[in-house]
């Protein structure tokens, strides 16, 4: 809450009063902080017009779906939170004080080669190694992982991990319907290529976004423009060469290789 109510309201260019009481907690001795700054997971935050409230209420209730109004915008860009079970006022800040424009960061890094040598196979032993290329993540049967959950959730999916008449979990990609009366939908694939990054990183990050492209493929696609990346980043900030490395893959990727495909990256995270 901490993070996406601000963000809700400062897209608006106002502020906002909550109050934390009417967030739906079953541990009513939660101090403030533990509500407004815990990870909840499964919780969505809306803006709603007061004159779309009823329907909205409407819509949740013959859903049967949870929801709970806590606050409401305001003019003022001050950020308002209260608790009537402390009477207290846990934060009362101008918004810029949180979206204000910080310094930019200034990291200074260095490049480290990549000492690789010779591949030498000789000491291989063709059947382990098959066994051990069969255990790796990225080959391996995954069937446990997915027949532990249902893979109709919604009603909306139309192609699952499952194939053909004996179900095996080979599709490239996900496609999910728009809704139950349409010929449209959405297709999601993945592409990840990390162990690639301990002999060069730029190239892990292109190979990633080529194995994305040639798994969604699978689906019609009518134009690459329409593909849309959500890149997650993940290094080990800090470590000797390693921020280096990831500056060189965002800017292969990011700077070079999409523009070029005229594909976007809107979205993404970092694990650092």
């Amino acid at each position: 809450l901490s993070n996406a109510v601000p963000e809700i309201v400062h897209g608006a260019g106002r502020g906002g009063s909550f109050e934390l009481r009417e967030v739906p907690n079953d541990d009513p001795g939660m101090s403030p902080m533990q509500i407004w700054c815990n990870e909840a997971q499964e919780r969505y935050v809306l803006a709603i017009t007061a004159e779309g409230l009823a329907n909205f209420r409407a819509l949740c209730e013959r859903e049967r779906c949870p929801y709970a109004v806590i606050g409401v915008a305001t003019e003022q860009p001050v950020l308002r939170v209260t608790d009537r079970q402390f009477t207290g006022q846990p934060v009362d800040l101008p918004m810029e004080v949180l979206f204000g424009k910080p310094p930019k960061m200034l990291r200074e890094v260095r490049h480290v080669p990549t000492a690789a040598p010779p591949f030498d196979f000789s000491g291989i032993d063709l059947a382990d190694a098959v066994a051990r290329v069969l255990r790796l993540p990225a080959v391996a049967d995954k069937s446990f992982l997915i027949t532990i959950g249902d893979r109709t959730v919604t009603g909306l999916v139309c192609r699952d991990q499952m194939v053909g008449p004996w179900q095996v979990p080979v599709s490239d990609v996900a496609v999910t319907a728009t809704s139950f009366d349409v010929d449209t939908g959405e297709a999601m694939a993945m592409g990840e290529r990390a162990p690639l990054a301990v002999l060069n990183a730029p190239a892990s990050g292109r190979m990633a976004v080529a194995e994305a492209l040639t798994n969604i493929a699978a689906a019609r696609i009518d134009q690459i423009g329409d593909v849309k990346l959500s890149a997650n980043w993940m290094a080990a900030a800090g470590h000797p060469g390693e921020d280096a490395r990831l500056f060189d893959t965002v800017r292969a990727v990011g700077m070079e290789l999409c523009p070029a495909l005229g594909i976007a990256i809107p979205v993404g995270k970092d694990s650092l």
